[in-house]
């Protein structure tokens, strides 16, 4: 309950005052990290030509297809922080592609996880899968446990645990805290056009690679460049 009484006193005032600038200022922060962060949401495996190995050729030519555009946002749209969903498919193609940036040519970029839940691979049978997811959260700069978050916690539903609202809360951070998404979509309905449609409500710029065109390049501009 709101004390009236106290508001209206000097203190009060004062420390309605100091609330209000923290506010402002945790906003301006947000603001400016979205300002130059992208996030990836993509396809899974299946259909982006049977890339389930990270190291065979169809992953590597959708990293060579994605490589160009993250040179041209990190040099020319000051981007420096790329927020990935950890799913085997596009999102691993996409964290890679950034840590191999990071290592040789941009140091100072940030790469980081947006987990669904804690257990997102306990269903993954590869080993290979597995292996390289593990190596991924080890090698971010940061991972976030999206279901852990209040604002984006699913009513009814233990953390760490699968339930499919997850990915699309998952997706929902990961698009609140960017100014550009990059899609690799087919234009099908599910997850990823689940995620294409936030962005585009959100006033997000979307970068769509379609995988039926050889991953021909598509951009619709945002309210924020």
């Amino acid at each position: 309950m709101v004390d009236f009484a106290k508001l209206n006193t000097p203190e009060g005032k004062e420390e309605m005052k100091q609330r209000i600038e923290e506010r402002r200022r945790q906003a301006k922060i947000k603001e400016e990290l979205e300002r130059k962060s992208v996030c990836f949401t993509g396809h899974r495996p299946n259909k982006l030509g049977d890339c389930y190995s990270l190291t065979g050729d169809q992953s590597k030519y959708i990293k060579n297809k994605l490589e160009p555009i993250l040179i041209d946002l990190i040099e020319n749209e000051g981007i420096e922080r790329f927020i990935s969903g950890g799913a085997i498919g596009f999102d691993q193609i996409a964290f890679w592609t950034v840590n191999g940036f990071k290592k040789v040519y941009y140091p100072n970029i940030r790469n980081i996880v947006a987990v669904p839940f804690k257990n997102q691979a306990s269903k993954w049978n590869e080993r290979e899968t597995q292996t390289w997811y593990k190596k991924m959260l080890d090698m971010a700069d940061e991972v976030v446990y999206v279901d852990e978050l209040p604002a984006y916690k699913v009513d009814g539903v233990s953390i760490g645990e699968y339930h499919v609202s997850k990915m699309q809360k998952r997706n929902e951070y990961m698009v609140d805290h960017s100014r550009i998404v990059i899609a690799a979509w087919d234009g099908a309905k599910g997850g990823t056009a689940n995620c294409v449609r936030y962005a585009r409500k959100d006033g997000k710029t979307l970068y769509t690679l379609k995988p039926q065109y050889d991953y021909e390049l598509d951009v619709l501009y945002g309210m924020f460049g």
